[in-house]
């Protein structure tokens, strides 16, 4: 083990690296409702020992992800949890806005260490280095940090977002024969929407 090349993907990483990016500090649509990997990792630490959703609003969150072209359609690209029941070890494909919360880092993968063997002898190279409490290698085994822009949803999320994510207004006023105009297909939009929720 050694101090060089180990990034500690905190919150000053991971702002440092947005504003080197001209972009918003924090991901914009790190919300249940924006975006599914967000919905997945917080559903899922709440089997991890985080405040769980309630199961009403985690179904209906889950039934209308999984009517976007954005939910994952294999395991590899499914947000999971490993590990037994009150200690997980292995958290893979997270969002890590929400992993910060819980851990701290930014990451999308965490793995524990095996055993306590591992612990043991991991502990004893990073005193030898020295190495600063911050260095996520004192609690973890494997850490793979994770900006939101590199977030293989983050382009598309956004694609969505000026395409319609926004809804249209109903009712415009603009030069027409009367001065207000309906929009009668944003109307059935929303009446379809709200008869399929």
């Amino acid at each position: 083990m050694s101090k060089e090349n180990i990034i500690i993907p905190n919150l000053k990483w991971y702002t440092e690296k947005s504003f080197s990016l001209d972009i918003a500090p924090r991901c914009p649509f790190a919300t249940v409702t924006k975006c599914p990997r967000f919905f997945q990792s917080r559903s899922l630490l709440g089997h991890a020992g985080s405040t769980k959703i309630t199961p009403r609003l985690d179904k209906k969150l889950e039934r209308y992800w999984k009517k976007t072209p954005y939910w994952p359609v294999t395991a590899e690209e499914s947000t999971g949890i490993a590990g037994e029941p009150g200690k997980i070890e292995h958290f893979t494909m997270f969002c890590p806005e929400v992993i910060f919360e819980r851990f701290g880092l930014f990451a999308i993968n965490l793995f524990r260490y095996a055993d306590e063997i591992d612990i043991e002898y991991a502990h004893g190279q990073l005193s030898t280095i020295k190495a600063s409490r911050e260095d996520w290698r004192w609690d973890w085994a494997h850490v793979a940090q994770l900006h939101y822009s590199e977030c293989s949803l983050y382009s598309l999320l956004q694609t969505k977002d000026a395409s319609g994510g926004n809804p249209q207004p109903i009712l415009e006023i603009k030069p027409g024969m009367f001065g207000i105009n309906f929009n009668l297909i944003e109307i059935i939009k929303r009446l379809l929407k709200k008869y399929h929720d």
